[in-house]
């Protein structure tokens, strides 16, 4: 199902004081590496804003902060993504959750679109409003530099052989999730999405169409600009990326792996060139 602002109506299904009771809007900070961004309409919501984080001084006027052991104490980001993708797990005490990445401002009230959005559907977030397919999202990711370029060659290589068809799916955008706890086929398809997370890219985005593929479940669909909505705005603050990952390949020259390594590279390369000219023919 697909959803526009203007279409969008209350479904009902979830009442205003069960929302209330059973529905959290959380964020996660691991590492250190951004600071946490208030949240204004936090102080008129009656939902509770909770923080997930490794950080023992974070301190924070609007959000709720819950301490955590990062998943793995040396990869702050797969730990965040473990976070982001179970919240079922993170959040026992509730129900029902709309995450929000730090960088996401909220610009009404959570209730207003939760009740919208969370009674209508077990799992639902907005599609990517300025990327046209999944194999786009591999190229930009690997032009910017943004995970490791051998990982990313090998996860389009499998998706390549076995599920192509998703490469022209389009993509989503993961920067606000609405999930439903307690349906088994979320929780399916987020620990296949979690898997893929920790197998192949960190990019959350570029494995989550698979995932939804092999657990046969359809989310509800928001069409709105990613930047900004009658609900939210994006980017708020200065989102940290991790290291660009195109530089690493000359300090591996002297270890054992570089062989492999650049093999994978070029590879990488080749591929990411046939993939191009399919896209260009299709």
């Amino acid at each position: 199902m697909q959803r526009t602002e203007e279409s969008v109506g209350t479904s009902g299904d979830l009442g205003s004081e069960a929302l209330a009771r059973l529905t959290c809007v959380y964020t996660t900070l691991i590492g250190g590496y951004e600071k946490l961004n208030e949240q204004p309409v936090a102080t008129n919501s009656r939902l509770p804003f909770i923080c997930l984080t490794d950080d023992p001084d974070l301190r924070s006027e609007t959000w709720q902060i819950r301490r955590v052991e990062p998943l793995f104490s040396l990869d702050p980001i797969r730990s965040q993504r473990a976070l982001k993708l179970l919240p079922h797990e993170h959040l026992p005490d509730f129900d029902y959750s709309i995450y929000i990445d730090n960088s996401v401002l909220l610009k009404t009230s959570p209730e207003v679109f939760a009740e919208q959005y969370l009674g209508a559907s077990a799992f639902c977030l907005p599609e990517h409003s300025y990327r046209n397919s999944v194999l786009e999202e591999f190229l930009e990711v690997e032009r910017l530099g943004y995970d490791d370029p051998a990982r990313l060659f090998e996860q389009l290589n499998h998706y390549a052989l076995e599920a192509p068809d998703v490469l022209q799916e389009r993509p989503f955008w993961t920067g606000i999730l609405l999930r439903d706890h307690r349906n088994p086929n979320v929780r399916r398809m987020l620990d296949i999405w979690l898997a893929h997370v920790l197998r192949y890219s960190r990019r959350d985005q570029l494995s989550l169409n698979v995932a939804l593929k092999r657990a046969r479940l359809t989310p509800e669909v928001l069409r709105i600009d990613n930047h900004e909505s009658y609900f939210h705005s994006w980017p708020k603050g200065i989102i940290s990326r991790p290291a660009n990952f195109k530089r690493l390949a000359t300090p591996f020259l002297s270890c054992p792996a570089a062989k492999a390594y650049d093999k994978a590279h070029e590879l990488g390369k080749k591929m990411l060139g046939w993939s191009g000219i399919l896209r260009k023919r299709g």
